[in-house]
């Protein structure tokens, strides 16, 4: 099934969030919207990459036909043909290589010659001699440590090492049996138990509750072998497992198996492998003609094996019994024979720095390597076609570098785009109230006619801006970057802002949502964000924004569920939702639940009454902050003094009228005694009460209007 195709018209929309605000500062940035005269010369830079790209392949196609034996000759380095194939171009002469190929008759019997006198390889020979050195060392270890090991000694370690966990498992058990002797099921804490235990510990950290401690319990756990629900007595039984688990008869077993475990293991480790002793005594009695020596140490190794097996067999027992007389190895006559390979050694490799033989071996390797080109002259002078062909091609290639394109794209960056961005950024940082950064848009570069911009300090372009910026002045100074590119094309495509300041900043709120609020008036802004103060701010610059019609203005709240989030709700939450439109959801509201007055239902009805008289006691309240927001208002760090003339239009009879309403609202919200049973309001009653603040707050927003 293939996935929906993209809606074009998207790709217009521009988007600001904090990956895009670090590029804009740290990193040096391409435009996104691009001139026509840059376009072309970025179309034109693209299509000498793409020729480039397209010559590049080709080499590489011609490259891959090299045969197998000139990507890896085999000639040596150092002779005649060896230097030739590896200085191997374009330039290289058939009529050379025809020369060098191949051996006339008198050549051929002076190889079979040579290769005749050098076959007794002094170096090869040294080669093998090494490699039984390092056998016969590796012996000699073997049969000292198997030696070593297999004492009474050792068997007194081991049964003591398990007297001592027979001991501890007997105490885990204790406690067992103490702790868990009325428990439904037996062999509370045995080991068969324990492997339970530790799986259903894995699963429920690794797994089932990887944030919680294990056993977990409470009212929502279950138990992760069953997967039911867990009782109160379930919870205490898991708890006091867990106890007993760690408890110190518990570590003192866990301590004594792992100490034993680790001897045992040590003292099999020093067995002489049986896999390798054919190949080791057919070295002795075959390679080095020691028949004796080699029926000796096959003896010797058999029986201190049998030694070191019964001692692992038997050192459970009390007592333990008796051990087979005791077998010294013969490391000394195999230490004798390595003396003596290792000088063999030494003699073959000092034979072989001779500068007779080094000339004999220099002349063989010449005639041999002749030989060898001479059968494959024809794949090397197919390869020094192909080298021709390759150098054509680069040559070629060589006219698709973009040096002037991007000189061209400078200069027209330079007038079409460059001053007018760096002007646009000053106006962003400046209305953006961070004009005393002392920062600039800067290009940077051209590369393959596209420019590069980046912010710098004015007086330190070389300081790392984003090290330095608080995260608030980051964040504006990312946004002013973001800000100013927009104003580089003419569309007024939507933009997207999600989260376009910090958590952390309360200094530059106000400025970024006037910004905004602005930005609103000539193109659709949709912004996410979790801060319900700017959230507030935005709304308060957007409908006192000056410039043109305020834009009307949708708000939504996206949730988020137990397992899923996206959930989008119409309204935004009641506490910052427009007063106006509170006030309508109240009158919409009654409208659906008057039916439980006219019905009688009192229960269903009190219940209404009392949310209705929070809802109006909260917007009684929030036209209160509304009125006195000229001068002052939460969450705002200032005091508007220019607003102070809009609070001359209240009266006295406008405070009585809140307080009045406020105190009706109060009313049923407390508690109240049951032989009293007030009267609850009828529907007309609360469409009164809803009429009231309305009717209140339209007059005094008329008159506050009129105020100046």
């Amino acid at each position: 099934m293939s996935p929906c195709p993209s809606e074009a018209a998207l790709s217009a929309v521009s988007v600001f969030d904090s990956g895009t605000a670090n590029i804009h500062v740290e990193s040096t940035n391409e435009l996104a919207y691009t001139p026509l005269p840059l376009s072309i010369l970025a179309n034109l830079a693209q299509a000498c990459q793409d020729v480039k790209a397209r010559l590049t392949a080709e080499i590489n196609a011609i490259e891959a036909q090299t045969p197998a034996v000139l990507a890896k000759p085999e000639c040596k380095p150092n002779t005649a043909v060896g230097k030739l194939i590896a200085l191997l171009s374009e330039k290289t002469l058939p009529e050379k290589v025809e020369k060098l190929a191949g051996l006339n008759k008198s050549e051929e019997e002076r190889l079979r010659t040579l290769t005749s006198d050098l076959a007794a390889d002094p170096i090869r020979l040294a080669r093998q001699l090494k490699l039984q050195v390092a056998h016969l060392k590796a012996a000699i270890v073997r049969l000292e440590q198997l030696s070593v090991v297999t004492t009474e000694e050792t068997q007194v370690m081991l049964g003591e090492a398990h007297k001592r966990l027979t001991v501890a498992k007997a105490a885990a058990a204790a406690a067992s049996a103490n702790l868990f002797s009325g428990e439904p099921l037996p062999d509370i804490g045995s080991d068969v138990w324990k492997a339970l235990w530790q799986a259903a510990r894995t699963y429920s950290i690794e797994v089932a509750y990887p944030t919680r401690t294990f056993p977990v319990t409470g009212p929502e756990a279950r138990c992760v072998l069953c997967q039911q629900p867990l009782s109160e007595e379930a919870s205490r039984r898991l708890g006091s497992f867990e106890e007993f688990v760690k408890n110190e008869s518990e570590r003192q077993e866990q301590e004594a198996t792992e100490a034993y475990n680790d001897a045992l293991e040590s003292v099999r480790s020093k067995a002489f492998p049986l896999k390798d002793l054919p190949a080791f005594i057919a070295m002795l009695r075959d390679g080095l003609g020691r028949e004796e020596l080699a029926a000796a140490i096959r003896r010797e190794v058999l029986l201190l094996n049998f030694r070191l097996r019964n001692i692992i067999r038997n050192h459970q027992l009390a007592p333990a019994p008796g051990l087979a007389a005791a077998v010294l190895p013969s490391t000394d006559a195999l230490r004798i024979l390595l003396a003596e390979i290792e000088n063999r050694a030494a003699v073959l490799e000092s034979e072989a720095d001779s500068p007779a033989r080094a000339a004999l071996i220099g002349e063989r390797d010449e005639l041999t390597d002749r030989r060898w080109l001479g059968l494959i002259l024809d794949d090397v002078l197919a390869q020094i076609n192909r080298l021709r062909k390759i150098a054509e091609i680069r040559k070629a290639s060589k006219a698709t570098t973009t040096n002037k394109i991007t000189t061209e794209s400078a200069r027209v960056a330079e007038a079409l785009v460059t001053n007018r961005l760096r002007s646009r950024f000053a106006i962003e940082v400046d209305k953006l109230g961070i004009a005393g950064l002392a920062i600039e848009l800067q290009q940077t570069r051209t590369s393959a006619g596209v420019p590069f911009f980046q912010v710098r300090f004015i007086n330190k372009p070389a300081e790392p801006i984003g090290k330095i910026l608080s995260e608030g002045e980051h964040r504006c100074v990312a946004l002013a970057a973001f800000l100013a590119e927009l104003s580089t094309v003419d569309a007024q495509s939507g933009i997207v802002f999600d989260d376009p300041v910090s958590s952390l900043d309360h200094l530059h709120r106000d400025k970024v949502a006037s910004r905004l609020a602005e930005a609103s008036r000539a193109r659709q802004v949709i912004v996410f964000t979790h801060d319900i103060a700017f959230l507030l701010l935005l709304d308060e610059a957007h409908r006192s924004a000056k410039g043109g019609p305020v834009a009307p203005v949708a708000y939504r709240l996206i949730s988020r569920g137990a397992d899923n989030a996206g959930y989008c709700h119409s309204d935004p939450p009641s506490t910052v939702m427009p007063l106006d439109k509170v006030i309508d959801g109240m009158r919409k509201h009654l409208t659906n639940v008057r039916i439980h007055s006219d019905r009688g239902d009192q229960e269903k009805w009190h219940r209404e009454v009392k949310s209705f008289q929070e809802q109006l006691r909260s917007a009684w309240e929030r036209a209160a902050e509304e009125v006195v927001g000229p001068v002052v208002r939460r969450l705002q760090r200032k005091v508007d003094t220019t607003g102070l003339i809009k609070l001359t239009v209240l009266t006295e009879s406008d405070c009585h009228k809140l307080r009045d309403a406020f105190g009706r609202c109060s009313g049923l919200l407390h508690s109240q005694p049951s032989e009293i049973n007030p009267k609850l309001p009828t529907p007309d009653d609360i469409q009164r009460e809803i009429e009231g603040l309305d009717q209140w707050l339209a007059d005094i927003r008329a008159r506050q209007e009129k105020a100046t």
